[in-house]
């Protein structure tokens, strides 16, 4: 758990919709990286998997009412590996959820009128015509990286695709 203190933490309840919108960031922040890089654009669009809440922000979704609260929003990418291509892994970017009932982290810069939103993303192995959530179970239930290590200790919820938003991919106890 971050050491943020309770009054830096929003417990306010995350919805669906609030998925959706965390989504729409995370695909605005991955669009303005691929048109910086447009040769990593050419290697991988098309191959987006998922995109999920994870973290502690994924476990406050799941049981609101026994969590330390939310910080920041960290939302992954999961991209399909392919052969010989590789995906750039670099600091999160960040973006601003913007106004709302969550409020904005004493802890942030004053550039963020609402909460930090943390954008990363990694690629995983995944066969061509594979479900995603199937894929993503399995890296977190066989984690090779220290990502999926890390990651694989709190939950994980779909945001994107958003037909499938809230979908729970991971919970640590399964």
């Amino acid at each position: 758990m971050s050491k943020a203190p309770r009054n830096a933490r929003s417990f306010e309840t995350i919805d669906i919709a609030d998925l959706r919108r965390l989504a729409d960031i995370a695909r605005e922040r991955i669009e303005r990286a691929f048109v910086a890089h447009p040769a990593k654009r050419a290697l991988y669009d098309g191959h987006l998997l998922a995109i999920c809440l994870c973290q502690g922000a994924a476990d406050h979704f799941l049981a609101p009412a026994a969590s330390d609260g939310v910080q920041d929003f960290d939302m992954w990418a999961f991209f399909r590996r392919r052969p010989g291509a590789r995906l750039w892994n670099r600091k999160p970017f960040t973006a601003d959820f913007g106004p709302s009932r969550f409020g904005r982290s004493l802890l942030d810069p004053p550039k963020y009128l609402g909460r930090r939103v943390d954008v990363l993303w990694r690629c995983i192995p995944a066969e061509p015509d594979e479900d995603a959530g199937a894929a993503l179970r399995r890296y977190f239930a066989e984690p090779r990286t220290a990502s999926a290590r890390a990651l694989r200790l709190k939950a994980a919820v779909l945001a994107w695709p958003v037909e499938r938003a809230g979908d729970i991919i991971w919970r640590p106890d399964s």
